[in-house]
């Protein structure tokens, strides 16, 4: 199979003409997947065939593709319903004081900004650290210097949602740990396209959405946890099932004692049928294609594509390889107003791509098509 061949586009269902470069904002539900959601939906029909174990093997299996998937322990993983949920777990969690700091990268999107500007209103010092890049990237030097005595927290994308640049987390791991402090890596337009061994990177929280590159059901995620941040981080929202002895309604324990592990941050309602059983097919999937190839794939289709730009565009993305992730932002040498039109140009087209901060986001996946980039390339008008 070569390079820009699609990869198992056979298990999806039919995009019916339009070249869906989109899955920045939301990936397709695999065809097992959307049968998976169809059986969870039978079992309410008849609510009879849900036992015990039911509730149990759903999260259980979740857990482990996910572990394996993004280089986990499975007692690292807890399974939310958003990469905020994992974030604020964090801000919750953590025993700050007035004086102490939190760096957080410019143009984080709101679920890994908002979560620490809210503390502000604690004394705690929010500090934002400006690009280095044209692009509008922060890179990973430029975070691993602003690391001071008193930062408690670093906040970055692993893959920004607005430019599509990439940081890699081991500059920013390794200065953080000589301060003592916590690194919290937004996933979500990574995890499934970009491989990672979070058990190997240093990182303490991954927080990431379900519902773009790895292929999952809106409303799922996936939040990965370092020893050291577990024994580090108090609960502030206790989940049952994250009590020792809760299975036993017998004999219900009354002094509350934790389960070893991440499932304490787990969503309420885990075992959440209509999204579980979709997103283990989901999560299936994109284990068989492997994130190295769905990379490889999504980076030669880039590649195909700003090779074939009219005259007036140019990347709007790191293109240097210390930078580079799978996505890749167009703009208009002429401006915010060229490339909108460009944009509504492409939606004309039946080219599905999504605008952001003044950039067109291309963001294909394992079901991409070299056609689906050249129908972009020639929907796009010159802006010269």
């Amino acid at each position: 199979m070569g390079e820009l061949d699609p990869l198992l586009s056979d298990r999806f269902a039919a995009f019916e003409g339009i070249a869906y470069l989109d899955a920045a904002n939301q990936g397709p539900l695999p065809l097992s997947a959307s049968r998976a959601g169809r059986e969870a939906l039978k079992l309410k029909e008849q609510p009879w065939r849900i036992g015990p174990r039911t509730y149990v093997s759903a999260v259980d299996e979740v857990r482990a593709l996910a572990a394996r998937l993004l280089g986990a322990r499975e007692e690292a993983v807890a399974i939310a319903t958003g990469a905020g949920q994992i974030v604020n777990a964090v801000a919750r969690g953590l025993e700050l004081a007035e004086g102490d700091e939190l760096l957080v990268a410019r143009h984080e999107y709101p679920s890994n900004d908002f979560p620490w500007r809210w503390l502000a209103r604690r004394g705690v010092r929010v500090r934002v650290v400006e690009p280095d890049h044209a692009s509008g990237a922060v890179s990973a030097a430029r975070l691993a210097a602003e690391i001071g005595p008193r930062t408690r927290v670093v906040a970055f994308a692993h893959v920004s949602y607005l430019h599509g640049g990439r940081i890699d987390p081991g500059p920013v791991v390794e200065a953080a740990r000589r301060a003592g402090a916590l690194t919290v890596v937004d996933g979500s337009q990574a995890a499934g396209a970009l491989p990672f061994d979070f058990g190997g990177s240093g990182v303490d929280v991954y927080a990431a959405a379900a519902y773009k590159f790895l292929l999952g059901p809106y409303g799922t995620a996936l939040g990965l946890f370092s020893s050291a941040a577990l024994d580090r981080l108090a609960v502030g929202d206790l989940n049952w099932w994250a009590v020792k002895g809760s299975e036993d309604f017998e004999h219900l324990p009354t002094a509350p004692e934790l389960k070893p592990g991440a499932r304490r941050y787990d969503a309420h309602q885990t075992a959440s049928f209509n999204n579980l059983l979709p997103l283990a097919e989901s999560l299936r999937l994109v284990l068989e294609a492997g994130p190295a190839r769905i990379q490889a794939h999504a980076r030669a289709l880039g590649d195909r594509l700003l090779a074939a730009l009219p005259p007036g565009w140019e990347a709007a993305s790191p293109l240097a390889p210390e930078a580079r992730s799978h996505l890749v932002c167009l703009r208009a040498m002429a401006g915010a107003a060229a490339t909108e039109a460009g944009q509504d140009a492409l939606r004309a087209a039946r080219v599905w791509t999504s605008l952001r901060g003044g950039r067109i986001r291309v963001a294909p996946h394992l079901y991409s098509t070299p056609d689906d980039v050249d129908r972009l390339a020639a929907a796009l008008p010159p802006a010269m």
